[in-house]
């Protein structure tokens, strides 16, 4: 397994990210993980998740074939949920439409679900040769997930493919690269220097993470300088400058620049390591997590009166909305981005903060509606990632008036107990599932808008999820989960009942896209599995599961050598049977980004090269 350094880390631990983080990774010879405790959800007793609808609760066992769970509404998992559930009004807000034609945003809709509406593809391809479309060679590191509209795919990376004679590949930026959908032909680069003020700030050879978000012929992007920028989709290839003409680059291959918010120096935020965040848009004001943080030394707070959040006027730049409710209660960094969903006609704007909680606002009058800490009290943040408590880095995800999250660290932090929770939109106030001060346990809320709770640990102390940096996607009564430790796990989207889930035993920073009954997911060994993502085979393997516990039992109480051999080689020919299909990265690169599909073709960015592959069967 290969090392590479994450935008995130602010330490000199880079080189031990392989030693903790990856369950059951080595010679190959370990077999996959995956047993169902008989409570998936022990963090407190006296805490019981609320469910909604029929169907089991979420500690109540596994979940049977007469409690499948229905679909919420119309076309599940694929529109933005407006409304629909329990007791709500019907929306007069039309929800987006999450087209096939285009993937113009992280998680292709405001919601952020993880879901592609694209039908008939084909699983008979690979990275190499077999329904290739073409390549484009992208910096030595990229993190940043592919975009596809108008007809061009943009990518985040640094600088180490050397496109513009300029700034040759020996010079570390960070840039966003544009290319012909057609043919991979390069187009125009927006090309960033480094902060002066170091890794502290912008750490070196990552690049530009976020994802842009594209409009018409216009997009926005947070750059690696701290700042949020609007560009020209067409750059200078419509032979206009659209900006005010003040660009250092401004030749036919840079990017043609409209605006730019430095939130450094004009708005005091002091990003740590990175600002990354995906901006999403709701009307004419554009949101975003500002990336603000923790100084060198991981101990002092250099700007808790900055925004945390922010939105801009996306014509003009001007700061519509500003809140910094962590203030100095952030732990490390801020690197999540923030989602949009609908209850009872009005829009919520929903964040994920440095502190371990999310806050939703009201898009219209900005007021804060809920907030909800995602840990429980008595946890405590330790630096260096020994602690319990947690922060945020994936996205949430905004469906059927709920919001679904998880906890993380830097991936430098190693391995640790994560929390993924399932929680109200339509309850107002602190809707956290305790209330009391941090680091003592605390009291059940009365007010609290947990639906459901995944995680903790088993009655052996092992976790049931870990941290994790992916966001969840949502499909047909399912959820599927991945945690940094390699694990994707497929919970019932009604209880957080889980159904299975499979050890791929290599890091996973990205996040399992479902597409066509299918989920996608990339690994940091370079492998992209294929799960089956339908109810059926979710019913199937549960059982599975329950039977390879069993075995695993029998091996545990056997002091025969020669019955143990048989349990295990009967365990490793069951789970063979539910092994998802493989496709290998040429030369095995890493792949840290979530692939995105739009017009029939999937782009996906492993370490150095962007792939461009017919998925569709015409």
């Amino acid at each position: 397994m290969k090392v590479i350094k994450f935008p995130l880390l602010g330490s000199a631990l880079a080189g031990l990210l392989g030693l903790g983080i990856l369950a059951g990774c080595g010679d190959g010879k370990t077999e996959p993980k995956f047993t169902m405790p008989e409570n998936p959800s022990p963090w407190r007793a006296d805490l019981t998740p609320r469910t909604t609808g029929s169907g089991p609760s979420a500690v109540a066992g596994a979940v049977t074939e007469d409690d499948k769970p229905q679909p919420n509404f119309g076309v599940t998992g694929v529109s933005l949920p407006a409304g629909s559930g329990e007791g709500s009004e019907p929306s007069k807000v039309a929800p987006p439409d999450r087209q096939t034609v285009e993937w113009a945003m992280w998680g292709g809709a405001p919601d952020r679900n993880m879901v592609s509406a694209t039908q008939g593809i084909t699983l008979d391809f690979d990275l190499e040769e077999k329904r290739l479309l073409w390549t484009a060679n992208l910096g030595s590191q990229t993190y940043g997930n592919p975009i596809y509209a108008g007809g061009k795919v943009l990518v985040g990376s640094n600088n180490g493919a050397g496109y513009r004679p300029k700034y040759p590949a020996a010079k570390d930026m960070g840039v966003l690269l544009c290319f012909d959908a057609t043919d991979g032909k390069f187009l125009w680069q927006l090309s960033r220097e480094k902060m002066p003020s170091g890794r502290v700030n912008d750490w070196p050879l990552q690049g530009i993470c976020s994802a842009p978000i594209v409009e018409g012929d216009r997009l926005w992007i947070v750059t690696n300088r701290c700042e949020v920028m609007c560009l020209d989709l067409n750059g200078f290839h419509d032979g206009e400058n659209d900006g005010d003409g003040s660009e250092v680059d401004s030749e036919i291959n840079d990017a043609d620049i409209i605006w730019t918010v430095d939130m450094y120096n004009e708005l005091g935020v002091f990003p740590h390591n990175l600002a990354v965040s995906s901006p999403v848009t709701h009307g004419d004001v554009l949101y975003l997590n500002s990336g603000n943080g923790v100084d060198e030394g991981h101990l002092e707070i250099p700007a808790p009166r900055a925004a945390s959040f922010l939105g801009l006027n996306k014509n003009t730049g001007e700061v519509v909305f500003e809140d910094n409710s962590p203030e100095d209660g952030i732990l490390h960094g801020q690197w999540s981005s923030p989602c949009i969903g609908v209850v009872n006609g009005k829009a919520q704007v929903v964040f994920a903060a440095g502190n371990g909680w999310m806050y939703s606002f009201d898009t219209e009058t900005h007021e804060l509606l809920w907030k909800f800490d995602l840990n429980p009290k008595e946890n405590l943040y330790e630096l260096g990632g020994a602690g319990t408590r947690c922060y945020i880095i994936g996205t949430p995800v905004f469906y059927d008036n709920s919001v679904f999250l998880a906890v993380g660290q830097d991936p430098e932090h190693g391995e640790g107990v994560g929390h993924l929770w399932r929680v109200d939109a339509t309850k107002s106030g602190d809707i956290s599932a305790e209330l009391g001060e941090i680091g003592a346990p605390g009291e059940p809320n009365p007010n609290s808008g947990v639906i459901w709770h995944y995680g903790g640990v088993d009655e052996e102390r092992e976790p049931i999820y870990r941290r994790t940096m992916s966001t969840v996607a949502i499909h047909g009564g399912l959820v599927f989960a991945a945690d940094l430790s390699g694990f994707l796990h497929c919970l019932d989207v009604k209880t957080g009942q889980r159904y299975w889930q499979h050890d791929l035993m290599a890091a996973l920073w990205g996040s399992p896209l479902y597409l066509d009954g299918h989920i996608f997911l990339g690994d940091e060994d370079g492998r992209l599995s294929i799960f089956d993502a339908s109810m059926e085979f979710a019913l199937k393997r549960q059982e599975l599961e329950k039977q390879v516990a069993e075995k695993r039992k029998a091996m545990k109480e056997s002091e025969d050598d020669e019955e143990v051999r048989r349990l295990r080689a009967e365990i490793k020919a069951m789970i063979a049977t539910v092994a998802p299909e493989v496709r290998e990265s040429p030369n095995s690169s890493s792949i840290y980004t979530t692939p995105t599909v739009a017009s029939g073709v999937m782009y996906i960015s492993d370490r150095s090269k962007l792939y461009a592959i017919q998925i569709t069967k015409q």
